[in-house]
């Protein structure tokens, strides 16, 4: 492309044109790393599947059962969230799994996460995460169930969305030990298969059949020479000949798990072991670390009916998965494990808690239904709840186990689901079954693969008993903060001491939890392309702002709806015709596509290739090739130029403790003279692109340091330091008036370790 006269390099605070940069300096410093370990809470973030907001008794069920209609009993999680805070208000990022669990774990909402719609096992970015954010912190990390969002297996078939490599599992994303289903697909069972018939395997490394269970541990731990890290490798029990092995494609170890440990043992309960072992281990060595376990539930999905993941020998073969025994009671004298489940491995290395017996002749599994459910009417409600309930027991024992080894008090627990709740695979069937059942959705419309509020918000508490002030009666402390998935990342960041990656987009929630400071708000952004919720939905946008929520269905040919989801939640009432809302329909509107970057002009160095992590229907091409709004008009070109800048801010203290660019919206400037301006090594600036018609865009960026851009609320641009050296473009189409640029920089090496951005426009714009 050819540029035009209005092309401006942007580099040591001055914009090539001559423009100085005004400064506008306020005394601060981002929050350094934490140095006393101890003081810092363990983490426990438990990500449920499928699992809806009226799943629960303190959300909805309780209403049903004063009602006198079949319900589902949660009393361990309402205990649980009278020591914390009910969070109601609390969004996923997309209405179905695998984006929600990209999301959830990069921090990125769906306007540019590197995994859209429901690609499964596409693999993300895995250099900083959940994991990568609480191990710099000094963390012990740990991964428990499903993954999905590595790489490989589905996405590794030349009928799906192009080979993928498996290069983001959990060990090679930051986390030191994980244990549980590498794929999506894998995780649509709760019992752990890998034999298709006697004496014949799955290909546990690389097929997309079977539920397998897999260890993994990182390259740090593997070779490292502590006894702690050594000890992630004596933890279970490997298949026959199945030691651990390096990851052809990753960076990470890992091994099959024996048949003798887990086969027909329910996954909730696996899982829940798996993490009181985990826990006890990190006790006994007197840890000075905290540790962070992301626990992954396949609990509510369907399972067992597709794809050949379900065991064939499980003595029920009942397409929603259930136990096969009842839940261990706890035991007051059991001074380890608290009852409850066990990891007490016996000679052949499995778990003495399991399911009838180790072979297909002997096992009970998937044919348990609790008492409180047999009388229920259908099959499907007796599973679901039965499934549930299942749940609500395993935190009732973990949280016993956490209280009897004394942590229970320094230890948050963060509970929520990743979508809201599915019908597929329950009678009688269809998407309207939460209608029928148990309102799984609450007072909600729509479900999973819904862009309304029934299949985003969800169920979601905190429990801190050290920080978080509880309920002062029987009823959980609620709040109405609105926040979605980026804002965990956010959150455990502050937890953590590190300052907040600069690409999350959420705001730490801390504020709100404790009830102590000024919490910030971040908008929320969903979007989806429609993958089978029956109603033709098309490509789905769903975007909040305070109280209003807007939806669109069918991009640019859709007509957006405006709801007051605080008025109205259930979403009755469209306001999308209101004249006294005329105003905010358009701006929310607009924002609809200033809040995202299309994802085949993604340039995030570590994206998969363009056509590998979308689908590019007709209708997000035509959203994904619309010019972005500006939200004023333009300024005639002789009072400001194409580019001009409104303000920058200079940072220089704790810079050292920068692994990545910080989200630099969260603090204050350093006080920095021009004499001593080589001193700064992190730069905030804001500067606005000033067009008079239509015009395509070029951004473009080289350089050793780091860079993050946005243009109104869309993430263009993020390269940490080593990213950029060589030259980074991307072409945008804008509208003609103002558009906000925020720019995020770091340097380890001044002034000349800068990246050099530019911002380009082509003659048509002259």
């Amino acid at each position: 492309m050819e540029l035009s006269r209005r092309s401006f390099l942007v580099t040591m605070g001055i914009a090539a044109g001559g423009m100085a940069m005004p400064s506008l300096l306020q005394a601060s410093s981002p929050a350094p790393i934490a140095k006393n370990a101890s003081k810092r809470p363990n983490v426990i973030l438990v990500f449920c599947d499928d699992l809806g907001w009226g799943d629960l008794g303190a959300f909805w069920q309780n209403r049903r059962a004063y009602a006198g209609l079949p319900h589902i009993d949660t009393p361990h999680l309402d205990a649980a969230m009278c020591d914390g805070v009910m969070l109601t208000h609390a969004y996923t990022t997309a209405p179905v799994c695998a984006p929600a669990r990209a999301s959830m774990v990069t921090g990125k909402h769906q306007g540019h996460c590197s995994m859209r719609d429901n690609t499964f096992d596409c693999p993300i970015d895995p250099r900083i995460t959940i994991g990568t954010v609480m191990k710099t912190a000094g963390y012990d990390t740990w991964h428990i169930g499903k993954w999905g969002i590595g790489g490989g297996y589905e996405s590794n078939v030349t009928s799906g969305f192009g080979v993928q490599p498996r290069r983001a599992m959990a060990c090679d994303a930051g986390f030191d030990y994980s244990y549980g289903y590498p794929a999506h697909g894998h995780g649509h069972s709760f019992y752990h298969w890998c034999k298709k018939s006697p004496g014949v395997n799955v290909n546990w490394r690389n097929a997309r059949e079977g539920s397998p269970i897999v260890e993994n541990v990182s390259s740090q731990v593997y070779q490292a020479k502590d006894a702690y890290a050594k000890s992630y490798l004596s933890l279970s029990a490997g298949a026959d000949g199945t030691t651990f092995e390096k990851d052809t494609e990753g960076n990470y170890y890992r091994r099959l798990i024996a048949d003798l440990e887990c086969r027909y043992c329910y996954d909730t309960d696996l899982f829940t072991a798996k993490m009181k072992q985990l826990i006890l281990k990190h006790k006994e060595a007197q840890r000075e670390n905290p540790f962070f376990c992301y626990a992954c539930y396949t609990t509510v999905h369907g399972a067992g009916s597709r794809n050949n993941q379900g065991d064939p020998t499980l003595a029920s073969l009942g397409n929603f998965h259930v136990p096969g025994a009842p839940y261990p009671a706890s035991d007051a004298k059991d001074s380890t494990w608290g009852g409850g489940v066990k990891w007490e491995k016996n000679a052949q290395g499995f778990l003495p808690f399991k399911e009838g017996g180790a072979s297909p002749e002997g096992n009970t599994s998937n044919t348990y239904i609790h008492p409180d459910y047999r009388h229920y009417d259908n099959e499907s409600k007796r599973r679901y709840a039965t499934n549930v309930r299942r749940l609500d027991d395993a935190m009732g024992d973990l949280v016993n186990f956490l209280k009897l080894h004394g942590l229970y008090e320094n230890t948050m627990i963060i509970f929520t689901s990743d979508n809201g709740p599915a019908g597929e695979y329950l009678a009688p069937g269809g998407i309207n079954w939460v209608d029928h059942q148990f309102d799984s959705n609450g007072p909600f419309k729509g479900m999973k693969r819904w862009c309304y509020e029934g299949g985003l918000r969800e169920p979601t508490f905190v429990v801190w008993p050290k920080g978080i002030p509880a309920s002062t009666t029987a009823v959980p402390r609620q709040c109405d903060v609105p926040f979605q998935f980026p804002s965990w990342m956010a959150t455990l960041a502050d937890v953590a001491g590190v300052p907040v990656p600069a690409h999350c987009d959420g705001t730490s929630i801390l504020p709100s939890l404790t009830q102590h400071g000024k919490q910030r708000l971040a908008p929320i952004y969903c979007e989806y392309v429609d993958g089978g919720s029956g109603h033709g939905f098309g490509f789905e946008q769903m975007m909040r702002v305070g109280d209003y929520s807007i939806v669109r269905n069918n991009g640019l040919s859709g007509k957006a709806e405006l709801y007051n989801v605080v008025k109205d939640p259930e979403q009755k009432y469209n306001l999308a015709n209101d004249p006294a809302e005329a105003e905010r329909y358009q701006e929310m509107t607009d924002n609809l596509l200033r809040y995202r970057l299309p994802p085949n002009k993604q340039q995030v160095a570590y994206a998969a290739p363009a056509n590998a992590f979308f689908n590019r229907t007709a209708q997000r091409s035509a959203v994904d090739d619309a010019a972005i709004p500006a939200i004023a008009p333009a300024l005639p070109a002789h009072e400001q130029p194409f580019l001009f800048c409104e303000r920058m801010d200079y940072f220089v203290e704790g810079a050292e403790t920068w692994p990545w660019v910080p989200q630099f919206s969260s603090m204050q400037g350093v006080v920095i003279d021009e004499e001593n301006l080589p001193q700064a090594y992190g730069y905030a600036s804001i500067f606005w692109i000033n067009l008079e018609k239509e015009a395509s865009v070029t951004f473009s960026a080289q350089g050793e340091g780091g860079l993050h851009i946005w243009l109104h609320g869309a993430h263009i641009m993020g390269y940490e330091a080593g990213d950029c050296n060589i030259q980074r473009t991307l072409n945008l189409r804008l509208a003609p008036g103002l558009h906000p640029l925020r720019v995020y920089q770091t340097t380890r090496n001044g002034i000349a370790g800068l990246v050099q951005w530019g911002v380009a426009c082509a003659n048509e714009c002259e």
